[in-house]
Protein backbone atom coordinates (compact mmCIF):
# COMPACT_ATOMS: atom_id res chain seq x y z
CA UNK A 1 0.00 0.00 0.00
CA UNK A 2 1.43 3.53 -1.04
CA UNK A 3 1.03 6.15 1.39
CA UNK A 4 0.97 10.08 1.93
CA UNK A 5 0.98 12.33 4.22
CA UNK A 6 -0.21 15.53 2.65
CA UNK A 7 -2.51 18.55 2.97
CA UNK A 8 -3.19 20.55 -0.11
CA UNK A 9 -3.37 24.62 0.38
CA UNK A 10 -7.38 24.45 0.27
CA UNK A 11 -10.13 22.35 1.39
CA UNK A 12 -11.75 21.98 -2.19
CA UNK A 13 -8.83 20.60 -3.40
CA UNK A 14 -8.48 17.69 0.12
CA UNK A 15 -12.01 16.57 -0.90
CA UNK A 16 -11.29 16.29 -4.97
CA UNK A 17 -8.37 14.65 -4.33
CA UNK A 18 -10.33 11.70 -2.44
CA UNK A 19 -13.07 11.25 -5.66
CA UNK A 20 -9.62 11.26 -8.41
CA UNK A 21 -8.12 8.68 -6.58
CA UNK A 22 -10.57 5.65 -6.49
CA UNK A 23 -11.72 7.25 -10.14
CA UNK A 24 -8.27 6.76 -11.82
CA UNK A 25 -7.71 4.08 -9.73
CA UNK A 26 -11.04 1.84 -11.15
CA UNK A 27 -10.34 2.93 -14.68
CA UNK A 28 -6.79 1.05 -14.27
CA UNK A 29 -8.12 -2.07 -12.95
CA UNK A 30 -10.48 -1.98 -15.79
CA UNK A 31 -7.97 -1.67 -18.46
CA UNK A 32 -8.26 -5.12 -20.27
CA UNK A 33 -5.51 -7.46 -20.09
CA UNK A 34 -3.73 -5.43 -17.23
CA UNK A 35 -1.71 -7.37 -15.22
CA UNK A 36 0.45 -5.29 -13.76
CA UNK A 37 0.35 -3.45 -10.50
CA UNK A 38 -2.24 -0.75 -11.27
CA UNK A 39 -4.98 -3.47 -11.46
CA UNK A 40 -4.74 -4.24 -7.85
CA UNK A 41 -3.45 -0.03 -6.76
CA UNK A 42 -4.16 0.27 -2.85
CA UNK A 43 -2.96 3.71 -0.83
CA UNK A 44 -3.65 5.75 2.49
CA UNK A 45 -3.50 9.65 2.45
CA UNK A 46 -3.74 11.15 6.14
CA UNK A 47 -4.61 14.91 6.05
CA UNK A 48 -6.33 17.92 7.82
CA UNK A 49 -8.05 20.89 6.91
CA UNK A 50 -6.22 24.09 7.96
CA UNK A 51 -10.01 25.97 8.76
CA UNK A 52 -13.03 24.70 9.90
CA UNK A 53 -14.69 22.81 6.72
CA UNK A 54 -18.00 21.82 6.74
CA UNK A 55 -18.49 18.43 4.26
CA UNK A 56 -21.62 17.14 3.64
CA UNK A 57 -22.55 13.80 2.03
CA UNK A 58 -23.30 12.78 -1.70
CA UNK A 59 -27.41 12.53 -1.01
CA UNK A 60 -27.45 15.30 1.84
CA UNK A 61 -29.98 18.24 1.80
CA UNK A 62 -27.26 21.27 2.70
CA UNK A 63 -30.33 22.60 4.32
CA UNK A 64 -31.05 19.58 6.70
CA UNK A 65 -27.95 18.95 7.97
CA UNK A 66 -26.48 22.81 7.56
CA UNK A 67 -27.03 25.98 9.46
CA UNK A 68 -26.04 27.39 5.95
CA UNK A 69 -26.29 31.27 7.25
CA UNK A 70 -24.47 30.67 9.96
CA UNK A 71 -21.34 29.16 7.92
CA UNK A 72 -21.75 31.98 5.17
CA UNK A 73 -21.47 34.63 8.18
CA UNK A 74 -18.51 32.92 9.55
CA UNK A 75 -16.75 32.27 6.17
CA UNK A 76 -16.74 28.08 6.87
CA UNK A 77 -17.04 26.32 3.31
CA UNK A 78 -19.76 24.38 3.08
CA UNK A 79 -18.56 21.25 0.28
CA UNK A 80 -19.95 18.49 -1.09
CA UNK A 81 -18.18 14.95 -0.99
CA UNK A 82 -18.44 12.13 -3.39
CA UNK A 83 -19.08 9.52 -0.85
CA UNK A 84 -22.45 9.17 1.15
CA UNK A 85 -22.97 9.60 4.96
CA UNK A 86 -23.88 12.37 6.84
CA UNK A 87 -22.56 16.01 7.33
CA UNK A 88 -19.06 16.53 9.48
CA UNK A 89 -17.38 19.48 9.99
CA UNK A 90 -13.20 19.00 10.59
CA UNK A 91 -10.70 21.59 10.92
CA UNK A 92 -7.50 22.16 12.91
CA UNK A 93 -7.56 18.92 15.80
CA UNK A 94 -9.57 16.68 13.50
CA UNK A 95 -6.86 13.95 11.54
CA UNK A 96 -8.17 12.46 7.62
CA UNK A 97 -7.37 9.42 6.13
CA UNK A 98 -8.57 8.32 2.81
CA UNK A 99 -7.64 4.67 1.86
CA UNK A 100 -8.30 3.38 -1.46
CA UNK A 101 -9.31 -0.42 -1.20
CA UNK A 102 -8.66 -3.20 -4.12
CA UNK A 103 -11.81 -5.76 -4.75
CA UNK A 104 -9.19 -7.50 -6.93
CA UNK A 105 -6.79 -7.95 -4.04
CA UNK A 106 -9.42 -8.42 -1.30
CA UNK A 107 -12.66 -9.50 -2.79
CA UNK A 108 -14.49 -10.40 0.33
CA UNK A 109 -14.60 -6.34 0.79
CA UNK A 110 -17.22 -6.28 -1.84
CA UNK A 111 -19.53 -6.94 1.22
CA UNK A 112 -20.02 -3.66 2.99
CA UNK A 113 -19.92 -5.91 6.14
CA UNK A 114 -16.50 -7.56 5.51
CA UNK A 115 -15.46 -3.71 4.05
CA UNK A 116 -16.84 -1.84 7.56
CA UNK A 117 -15.29 -4.74 9.62
CA UNK A 118 -11.67 -4.64 7.62
CA UNK A 119 -11.69 -1.18 7.85
CA UNK A 120 -12.48 -0.47 11.46
CA UNK A 121 -10.91 -2.60 13.05
CA UNK A 122 -7.45 -1.19 11.66
CA UNK A 123 -8.50 2.10 12.34
CA UNK A 124 -9.46 1.18 15.77
CA UNK A 125 -6.07 -0.67 16.57
CA UNK A 126 -3.84 2.68 15.29
CA UNK A 127 -6.31 4.47 17.89
CA UNK A 128 -5.97 2.06 20.70
CA UNK A 129 -1.58 1.87 19.75
CA UNK A 130 -1.69 5.72 19.85
CA UNK A 131 -3.61 5.74 23.27
CA UNK A 132 -1.92 3.47 24.74
CA UNK A 133 1.65 4.79 23.33
CA UNK A 134 0.81 7.68 25.98
CA UNK A 135 -0.46 5.91 28.50
CA UNK A 136 -4.23 7.11 28.06
CA UNK A 137 -6.31 4.81 29.79
CA UNK A 138 -9.10 4.54 27.26
CA UNK A 139 -10.76 1.63 25.14
CA UNK A 140 -11.66 2.03 21.61
CA UNK A 141 -15.19 0.61 20.57
CA UNK A 142 -17.17 0.34 17.26
CA UNK A 143 -20.94 1.14 17.76
CA UNK A 144 -23.41 1.72 14.61
CA UNK A 145 -22.62 0.81 11.33
CA UNK A 146 -19.15 2.05 11.39
CA UNK A 147 -18.72 4.74 14.23
CA UNK A 148 -15.68 4.26 16.62
CA UNK A 149 -16.65 5.75 20.04
CA UNK A 150 -14.61 5.74 23.96
CA UNK A 151 -17.67 4.70 26.28
CA UNK A 152 -20.81 5.26 23.68
CA UNK A 153 -19.06 8.97 22.86
CA UNK A 154 -18.19 9.28 19.08
CA UNK A 155 -14.75 10.17 18.13
CA UNK A 156 -14.75 9.02 14.47
CA UNK A 157 -17.14 8.86 11.93
CA UNK A 158 -16.76 7.05 8.43
CA UNK A 159 -17.94 6.97 4.70
CA UNK A 160 -17.38 5.28 1.85
CA UNK A 161 -17.43 5.35 -2.32
CA UNK A 162 -17.85 2.09 -3.95
CA UNK A 163 -16.85 1.45 -7.55
CA UNK A 164 -16.29 -1.43 -9.98
CA UNK A 165 -12.96 -2.89 -8.56
CA UNK A 166 -12.07 -0.35 -5.91
CA UNK A 167 -13.24 1.09 -2.44
CA UNK A 168 -12.45 4.65 -1.11
CA UNK A 169 -12.93 4.75 2.40
CA UNK A 170 -12.44 7.78 4.16
CA UNK A 171 -13.08 9.24 7.52
CA UNK A 172 -12.20 11.60 10.76
CA UNK A 173 -9.78 11.11 14.13
CA UNK A 174 -11.33 13.84 16.62
CA UNK A 175 -8.08 14.38 18.42
CA UNK A 176 -8.57 17.88 19.94
CA UNK A 177 -10.84 19.96 17.54
CA UNK A 178 -13.07 22.82 18.92
CA UNK A 179 -16.13 21.15 19.36
CA UNK A 180 -18.51 23.88 19.69
CA UNK A 181 -17.91 24.18 15.98
CA UNK A 182 -20.34 21.34 15.21
CA UNK A 183 -23.27 22.94 17.55
CA UNK A 184 -23.26 26.04 15.40
CA UNK A 185 -22.30 24.75 12.12
CA UNK A 186 -24.15 21.36 12.31
CA UNK A 187 -27.88 20.61 12.54
CA UNK A 188 -28.94 17.56 14.55
CA UNK A 189 -28.76 14.91 11.90
CA UNK A 190 -31.57 13.83 10.40
CA UNK A 191 -30.40 9.94 10.07
CA UNK A 192 -29.19 8.72 13.42
CA UNK A 193 -27.66 5.12 14.51
CA UNK A 194 -29.84 3.71 17.89
CA UNK A 195 -26.99 3.99 19.81
CA UNK A 196 -26.81 7.41 19.65
CA UNK A 197 -30.13 7.63 21.67
CA UNK A 198 -31.35 10.69 20.26
CA UNK A 199 -28.44 12.56 22.35
CA UNK A 200 -27.17 16.06 21.12
CA UNK A 201 -23.95 16.74 19.66
CA UNK A 202 -21.50 18.10 22.94
CA UNK A 203 -22.83 14.71 24.66
CA UNK A 204 -22.62 12.38 21.66
CA UNK A 205 -19.08 13.40 20.16
CA UNK A 206 -15.70 13.85 22.18
CA UNK A 207 -12.41 14.22 21.59
CA UNK A 208 -9.57 11.90 22.00
CA UNK A 209 -7.19 13.90 24.41
CA UNK A 210 -9.08 16.08 27.05
CA UNK A 211 -5.78 17.89 28.11
CA UNK A 212 -2.88 19.40 27.38
CA UNK A 213 -0.66 16.97 28.15
CA UNK A 214 -0.70 15.28 25.14
CA UNK A 215 -0.70 17.68 21.84
CA UNK A 216 -2.60 17.15 19.33
CA UNK A 217 0.30 17.06 16.88
CA UNK A 218 2.12 14.39 18.56
CA UNK A 219 -0.98 12.51 18.80
CA UNK A 220 -1.62 12.58 15.47
CA UNK A 221 1.80 11.82 14.52
CA UNK A 222 1.68 8.76 16.62
CA UNK A 223 -1.47 7.77 15.06
CA UNK A 224 -0.26 7.64 11.27
CA UNK A 225 2.74 5.56 12.47
CA UNK A 226 0.46 3.25 13.91
CA UNK A 227 -1.44 3.32 10.82
CA UNK A 228 0.95 2.58 8.53
CA UNK A 229 2.09 -0.08 10.63
CA UNK A 230 -1.47 -1.96 10.58
CA UNK A 231 -2.21 -0.92 6.94
CA UNK A 232 1.14 -2.39 5.95
CA UNK A 233 1.60 1.27 3.96
CA UNK A 234 5.19 1.40 3.46
CA UNK A 235 5.55 1.98 -0.32
CA UNK A 236 6.51 5.87 -1.05
CA UNK A 237 3.82 8.37 -2.57
CA UNK A 238 7.31 9.05 -5.36
CA UNK A 239 6.66 5.27 -6.56
CA UNK A 240 2.72 5.92 -7.36
CA UNK A 241 2.28 4.45 -10.60
CA UNK A 242 -0.38 6.79 -12.36
CA UNK A 243 0.75 10.47 -10.88
CA UNK A 244 0.06 12.26 -14.14
CA UNK A 245 -3.01 10.51 -14.79
CA UNK A 246 -4.25 10.77 -11.04
CA UNK A 247 -3.03 14.97 -10.99
CA UNK A 248 -5.35 15.07 -14.80
CA UNK A 249 -8.37 13.91 -12.85
CA UNK A 250 -8.26 15.79 -10.35
CA UNK A 251 -7.87 18.95 -11.58
CA UNK A 252 -10.82 17.94 -14.13
CA UNK A 253 -12.80 17.26 -10.75
CA UNK A 254 -11.67 20.52 -9.57
CA UNK A 255 -12.90 22.13 -12.71
CA UNK A 256 -16.09 20.47 -13.13
CA UNK A 257 -17.39 20.07 -9.62
CA UNK A 258 -15.74 21.52 -7.02
CA UNK A 259 -14.76 24.79 -8.11
CA UNK A 260 -18.56 24.61 -8.76
CA UNK A 261 -21.04 26.24 -6.40
CA UNK A 262 -23.96 24.13 -7.80
CA UNK A 263 -22.36 20.83 -7.66
CA UNK A 264 -22.18 21.78 -3.55
CA UNK A 265 -25.41 22.99 -3.30
CA UNK A 266 -27.44 21.10 -6.07
CA UNK A 267 -29.35 19.44 -3.28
Amino acid sequence: MYFWNHSFPSPEENVAWDEALVEIADRASLVEGDSSSCSELEAMRVWQFDAPTVVIGRGSRVNDEVYLERCLEDGVPVLRRASGGSTIIAGPGCLMYSVLISYQKRPAWRGLDVAHEGVMSKVAMATQKALNAFHIPLTVDMQGTCDLTIQSQKFSGNALRCKRNTMLYHGTILISMPLDWIDRYLREPPRQPEYREKRTHRSFVRNLLSNDKVSSDEFANQWINAAKVCWDANEPWDDFPLPSELAEEHDRLMRTRYLDRNWHFER
